[in-house]
């Protein structure tokens, strides 16, 4: 069936009445509304334009007097799938044509519509993921500042330990040295004063030094307990500190993951206007900060047991013997000053131990003159 028909004619053959067939106007508009079928969101206007050509053509007339005052012949009706044509004068409308240039324009504008929210969409979408990844960047930089922070004071507080314990050790070292040194002196110097000139036996001194090389032994083994202890609490809060960053690290990759999944939707679903939430990001994780203090905490608080000489000191009288009257002081300062000579402390280094020995009671100044007569130090 053609667009025309239902056609009367007068008894010359002359077309009197041509209506257009509607249900063949509307089967091409449907066909056109299938192919605009992408652009949903503004066929309201078209399909509102096809109804006003639908109107209009169930209404009027085409058939058109000539300027002779005679009517014009469409020779023949229109078959089915021709388009109708106009001649000179305007005779038909061609309703299809006119809808198919509106769909047209109407997808035009949404093809550039949809353009355009897509470049916005991508244009955001590329500052979204600079966003993200900077803030990443600066979070992931806090992370690791805090951990290099951490790691730092726990050596420092590791390496203060170290000089503790071998500061307390070396002080026990030193004082097993000058008792067993005292001892003896201080033992022959008793047997002399009771008559005894042979001095001690060789097995007596041979006690002594066992009693020292056993206090020796004692003292380095508890040093080297101390620091096994030490280093296996450092070992602790350092692999602490560690986790603790890993874990922090791996919460920031959760939360930049998210956040470019946001960004990513948004992007598909041509929203311009998302902006990522990088704030909690950004936010040093509380849970991490009070990991690291606990790391520190915890090496702050290492403690060690005290070394000490176990061999006995054995107090003489080879002062009164000589029949000078030393403070109680006496034979210990002068054993240790021996010894720091000995080893090659400067001098004056051992005449400010003397004196402030002096000041604190534990010698007398016939116990400092005596002591430097005997080092052969000149005041």
């Amino acid at each position: 069936m053609g667009y025309y028909s239902n056609e009367k004619r007068n008894s010359q053959g002359q077309v009197i009445n041509q209506l257009p067939n509607a249900s063949a106007i509307v089967s091409a508009i449907a066909n056109n509304i299938n192919k605009a079928t992408n652009y949903n969101s503004n066929l309201a206007a078209s399909k509102a334009a096809a109804n006003n050509a639908l109107n209009f053509a169930g209404t009027s007339k085409t058939a058109t007097t000539n300027k002779s005052g005679g009517t014009t012949k469409k020779s023949g009706t229109s078959t089915g799938g021709t388009q109708p044509t106009s001649n000179t004068q305007g005779e038909y409308i061609d309703y299809e044509a006119i809808y198919r240039a509106q769909a047209e324009a109407e997808a035009q504008r949404e093809a550039e519509r949809l353009a355009a929210l897509r470049a916005a969409a991508n244009e955001a979408y590329n500052n979204n993921m600079a966003r993200i990844a900077s803030s990443y960047d600066s979070a992931a930089g806090n992370l690791r500042s805090n951990y290099d922070s951490t790691v730092g004071r726990l050596n420092e507080a590791r390496d203060k330990s170290i000089n503790d314990v071998n500061s307390d050790a070396e002080k026990s070292l030193q004082e097993a040295y000058i008792n067993n040194m005292l001892t003896k002196r201080n033992l022959n110097q008793r047997l002399a004063a009771m008559g005894y000139n042979g001095g001690a036996t060789e097995t007596t001194m041979g006690r002594l030094e066992n009693q020292y090389g056993a206090s020796r032994t004692g003292i380095n083994e508890a040093l080297n307990k101390s620091l096994a202890d030490l280093n296996q609490t450092y070992g602790d809060n350092l692999a602490g500190a560690l986790q603790s960053y890993n874990s922090a690290m791996s919460n920031l990759g959760l939360q930049r993951m998210q956040l470019e999944n946001q960004a990513e939707n948004a992007r598909n679903n041509l929203i311009a206007s998302y902006t990522p939430q990088t704030e909690k990001m950004l936010a040093l994780d509380q849970n991490y900060v009070n990991a690291l203090k606990n790391v520190l905490a915890r090496q702050g608080q290492f403690t060690f047991d005290p070394t000490k000489a176990t061999n006995d000191y054995i107090a003489g009288n080879a002062q009164q013997a000589q029949g000078a009257a030393p403070g109680s002081g006496y034979q210990k300062y002068l054993a240790l000053l021996d010894l720091e000579a000995q080893r090659g402390t400067p001098v004056n280094q051992i005449i400010d131990t003397a004196y402030s020995a002096l000041e604190r009671g534990e010698l007398g100044f016939t116990d400092v003159a005596d002591i430097f007569e005997r080092l052969g130090i000149s005041i």
